[in-house]
C-alpha cells in the first residue's frame, strides 16, 4: 500500500511537471492574474453558480485536516525538508488544476442546470466514446472516495476533535463520537439538499471565512516567535537536501513525504475540482483554470506553509502525533486550552465544508453512472456514511480515504496527459486574446 502510494505521488508529480512544460509554464507567467482572479467577482447570470462559488466550493473540498495534521506528520516523518517538497508538489500540481477545470469546462453537459462536467466528462466527449470504460472507472473511483473516503474521514475527524474536546472540558467523552458524526450528518444534510447552488452559495461564504481566521491565528503565533523565522525556512531548505540518505543532494524521505501529503492536500491530479468549477457561469476555460491556479496556491503554498511556520518557530519538541505537534505549537502563544479550542474549532470548520464540497463531486459522479434518478437515494447513502465513519478506526478511514484518491487520479491523468494538446490550444488562444487586449488598451486615442 505505501508503495502504491509513493508511486502515485510521484506519477502525479511527474503529470504536473509534464503539463508545466506544456503549457509553456502558464502558472508562473500568469501567477498574478491567478491571484487576483477570485476578487473580481463574475455577474450572476445564466444557469450556474458564479465563478468565485464555484472555487470556494472545490477549495472547501482541499483545504481540510492535511493542512493541519498531514502537514504537522510530513515533520515528523521526515523532518522540515518535506514542506519544501510540499511547495514543489504545489507549483507543478498547479499546471494540473489548470489543465483539468480548461478541459471541464470545455467538455461540460450545459443542458443540465448548473452544468454538469468533470473528468468522465472530458474522457467521453474529449477523447471518444471509445474511452467511454476510462470514464466510468472514474465515475465509479469517484462515488467509493465520497463515501469510503471522504464521509468516513472528514466525520471522523470531527468526531475525535469533539471527543478531544470534551475530554478537555471535563465532559462525559464516551458518546461524544457518536453524536458528533449524528450532527455532522444532520448538518450536511441541511447544506446539500438544496444542490449545487446552495452548496456553493454555502461554501462562497463559509470557505474564505475558515481560511482567513485560521491564517490569522498562524500569523500570531509566527509574529510571537518572529527571531525563529530565519531558522524556519533555514531548516526547511537544509532539509530537503539533508546530506544524510540522499541521493543526488536530495533527501529522498522528504522529497517522498512531502510530494505524497502535497499532491493529497491540493488535490492536483485527482480532477475532483473539476467538477465543481465545471458548474460555473464563466464562458471562458481558461479565465476559469486561473481560480484552479490560485486554488492550489492558496491550499499548499499559503495554508500548509503557515502550518508549518507555526510548528517551527514555537520551539516546541517534534515529537508525538500530528495533531498533538500543532496542538503544542499553537498552545505556545494562546495556551493549552486556547489552543485546543482553536484546533477542534478549525478542524471542525475544515472537516464540514470538505464533506459539503466532496458530496458534489460524489453526486456527479453517482449521476454519470446511474442516471439522476436514484439521486435522493444515493444522497441519503452519503449522509449514513457519516456516523459510521465517527466511530470507524482512524487509520482504516484515512487509508481508504488516499487509495480512493489516487484511483481517482489514475484515469485522470491519462485523460489529461492525452487532451494536453487541446489545452494547449485553449491557453494560446487565450494569451493571444489576452495580448490583443493589452494592445488595444495601450493604443494612444486620436483626436477626430
Amino acid at each position: 500500500m505505501e508503495l502504491f502510494k509513493t508511486a502515485m505521488a510521484y506519477l502525479m508529480l511527474g503529470a504536473g511537471a509534464f503539463l508545466t512544460a506544456r503549457l509553456g509554464f502558464f502558472q508562473f507567467t500568469h501567477l498574478i492574474p491567478a491571484l487576483r482572479a477570485p476578487f473580481l467577482r463574475g455577474k450572476k447570470r445564466g444557469g450556474g453558480v458564479t465563478a468565485f462559488q464555484a472555487m470556494a466550493t472545490a477549495l472547501g473540498g482541499s483545504i481540510g485536516t492535511a493542512n493541519i495534521a498531514g502537514v504537522a506528520g510530513a515533520i515528523l516523518l521526515a523532518g522540515p525538508g518535506a514542506v519544501f517538497w510540499m511547495w514543489i508538489a504545489g507549483l507543478l500540481g498547479m499546471a494540473a488544476k489548470l489543465a483539468e477545470i480548461v478541459l471541464a469546462v470545455k467538455y461540460r453537459d450545459s443542458s443540465s442546470q448548473p452544468p454538469a462536467g468533470g473528468p468522465m466528462h472530458y474522457i467521453e466527449r474529449g477523447l471518444g466514446r471509445s474511452f467511454r470504460p476510462l470514464a466510468k472507472a472514474y465515475a465509479l473511483f469517484g462515488v467509493l472516495a465520497g463515501l469510503l473516503g471522504t464521509a468516513l474521514v472528514q466525520s471522523n475527524t470531527i468526531a475525535q476533535a469533539a471527543f478531544t474536546s470534551a475530554a478537555d472540558f471535563g465532559l462525559e467523552s464516551r458518546a461524544a463520537a457518536p453524536l458528533a458524526g449524528l450532527l455532522t450528518a444532520a448538518l450536511t444534510g441541511a447544506v446539500i439538499m438544496g444542490g449545487a447552488r446552495r452548496i456553493g452559495s454555502f461554501s462562497a461564504k463559509a470557505v474564505p471565512f475558515m481560511a482567513g481566521a485560521y491564517a490569522l491565528c498562524a500569523f500570531a503565533v509566527i509574529f510571537a516567535n518572529l527571531s525563529r523565522l530565519p531558522e524556519a525556512f533555514r531548516a526547511i531548505i537544509k532539509g530537503a537536501f539533508e546530506p544524510r540518505g540522499a541521493f543526488c543532494g536530495v533527501s529522498l524521505a522528504a522529497l517522498r513525504v512531502g510530494v505524497a501529503r502535497g499532491v493529497y492536500s491540493n488535490e492536483a491530479g485527482v480532477g475532483s475540482a473539476a467538477i465543481a468549477h465545471a458548474g460555473s457561469n464563466e464562458t471562458d476555460p481558461v479565465k476559469q483554470g486561473l481560480l484552479g491556479i490560485f486554488e492550489v496556491f492558496a491550499d499548499t503554498i499559503v495554508t500548509c506553509t503557515l502550518t508549518a511556520l507555526v510548528i517551527l518557530t514555537s520551539g516546541v519538541p517534534l515529537s508525538g502525533s500530528g495533531m498533538e505537534l500543532a496542538g503544542s505549537a499553537f498552545a505556545s502563544v494562546f495556551g493549552a486550552g486556547g489552543a485546543g479550542l482553536l484546533l477542534s474549532i478549525a478542524v471542525l470548520l475544515f472537516a464540514f465544508t470538505s464533506l459539503i464540497g466532496w458530496d458534489l463531486y460524489y453526486e456527479r459522479c453517482a449521476e454519470y453512472l446511474f442516471g439522476p434518478r436514484p439521486m435522493p437515494c444515493l444522497r441519503l447513502l452519503f449522509l449514513l456514511c457519516i456516523p459510521i465513519g465517527a466511530v470507524t478506526e482512524a487509520g482504516l478511514a484515512w487509508m481508504l480515504g488516499e487509495l480512493m484518491n489516487y484511483l481517482m487520479a489514475l484515469p485522470n491523468i491519462i485523460a489529461l496527459a492525452l487532451l494536453s494538446g487541446e489545452v494547449k490550444k485553449l491557453v494560446r488562444e487565450y494569451g493571444r486574446f489576452e495580448g490583443a487586449g493589452k494592445a488595444l488598451r495601450k493604443k494612444p486615442k486620436t483626436r477626430d
